[in-house]
């Protein structure tokens, strides 16, 4: 598998030009956070596993998208999105893959070469976004958490300023909804360069 995205986490308040036409998102998926310590032997172990048949079928039958990024600016290197059309998707995925025996193998060698303690693994759904993430080659992506029951007004405050923005490519907020970690959202903004970022 070629590494098709690249993501950028920065710990910086920065002005973005972002589209209107903030609409609910339709996705959902797994968030996968990695501090890598053999960056080769890791992509090699998500390339093993992606030429399996298993994970063929799990891909094909439930149209899992899996995106490897990395990230700066964090305590974590590497962040591995797998994303599902909606949650029956997802349990249809997660069904398939938890079965193949080369996704034992994979999670072992994650574990291998990485830092195991510093993983964090989040469920969550694409509550709200701005045109197409998929067609975007870089991004930029806070992590954050949302005082309990402060959700709805973060959202609203959100898409009133991408609203007011002009447009670039795509952004989006994530509402985490399970997993470990000490994040409850997300929002990142794409680009087809760093500079656009």
């Amino acid at each position: 598998m070629k590494i098709k995205k690249y993501i950028i986490s920065l710990c910086l308040v920065i002005s973005v030009s972002v589209a209107a036409n903030v609409k609910p998102g339709e996705e959902t998926g797994e968030f996968h956070y990695f501090n890598v310590t053999n960056p080769a032997g890791f992509i090699e172990a998500i390339d093993e596993h992606y030429e399996s048949d298993c994970a063929k079928k799990w891909q094909s039958e439930s149209g899992a998208e899996v995106v490897v990024m990395g990230v700066l600016g964090s305590v974590h290197t590497h962040f591995i999105y797998v994303g599902y059309k909606n949650n029956d998707m997802l349990e249809k995925g997660r069904s398939i893959v938890n079965a193949c025996p080369e996704t034992a193998k994979l999670i072992k060698k994650l574990s291998k070469n990485s830092e195991p303690t510093d993983y964090v693994s989040r469920l969550g759904e694409q509550s709200l976004e701005v045109g197409d993430w998929t067609n975007d080659k870089h991004f930029m992506k806070f992590d954050f958490n949302v005082e309990l029951g402060k959700a709805p007004v973060y959202a609203k405050e959100w898409t009133k300023m991408m609203n007011s923005l002009e447009q670039t490519n795509s952004a989006g907020l994530i509402t985490h909804r399970a997993g470990n970690g000490w994040m409850s959202h997300f929002v990142y903004v794409g680009g087809d360069s760093i500079d656009d970022l």
